[in-house]
């Protein structure tokens, strides 16, 4: 059965209104894609905070001039010495370590056997090529291996962040905590910071290096389009950790 004229029509429109619609969107999808970074703008949240510091107001009015914790002294720093102050750090690590091995190993080994005279008579048997045979026997072996191996890293962070001051320790040590967050085309970078700073090493721009930190934790890591791109397959890693070679 044959389709009608007006149908064939009807047909063909429904297919361009399809097509039209199926353009319209693709086009509000790439429009969306491409400037939904920045309409799509929500409020900034800053990170958690590791402590806060006390109220200057929570202490008990007692009517005394002097309170415990709010003096200030005309001659001294703004070093962080209270829980919740801030303090800088400067990220400077630079770290080499390279590794040579060399072996070598060479043996050798040497056996002989020879039964010439038993009771005074030369034991024969039979001869070979006209020769008479006598029983005995020798045996060399040898073994060498030898193998090198050298590795070599290097790497360099430099960085700076503000760190809190989560804890002051009895002996005037201060114990820091610090991170930060960067988004940098479609990915996130973090850096983040940790440990325990002596107080003597804190400068009178309270600022403080990375390598005077004790039992320190810096850590630099992201995601993103670009660290996916660099990461293994999970299927390649899989297969990776089975191959025995």
């Amino acid at each position: 059965m044959n389709a009608t004229p007006s149908g064939s029509a009807a047909w063909l429109r429904g297919i361009l209104q399809l097509t039209t619609l199926l353009l319209a969107v693709l086009y509000l999808s790439a429009c969306a894609e491409m400037g939904g970074g920045h309409r799509n703008l929500k409020p900034l949240q800053p990170l958690a905070i590791p402590a806060e510091p006390a109220s200057l107001n929570a202490h008990p009015a007692n009517g005394a001039i002097w309170q415990d914790g709010t003096n200030v002294s005309l001659f001294s720093d703004n070093r962080a010495n209270r829980v919740g102050d801030l303090i800088t750090v400067l990220i400077q690590e630079n770290s080499s370590a390279s590794n040579n091995t060399n072996t070598a190993i060479n043996t050798s080994d040497s056996l002989s056997a020879a039964l010439t005279n038993f009771f005074g008579i030369t034991p024969a048997f039979g001869s070979v090529a006209g020769k008479a045979f006598s029983p005995s026997m020798g045996a060399t072996s040898g073994q060498k291996y030898g193998g090198t191996g050298a590795t070599t890293q290097s790497n360099t962070f430099t960085a700076t962040l503000e760190a809190t001051v989560v804890r002051v320790m009895g002996n005037g040590n201060l114990v820091i905590e610090g991170s930060k967050e960067v988004m940098l085309n479609g990915g996130h970078e973090f850096i983040r910071v940790a440990g325990v700073v002596r107080a003597a090493d804190v400068t009178p721009q309270n600022t403080v290096y990375s390598t005077q930190i004790a039992d320190a934790r810096v850590e630099y890591s992201g995601d993103g389009t670009i660290y996916s791109a660099a990461r293994m397959p999970w299927l390649a890693r899989f297969f990776l950790s089975l191959w025995p070679f």
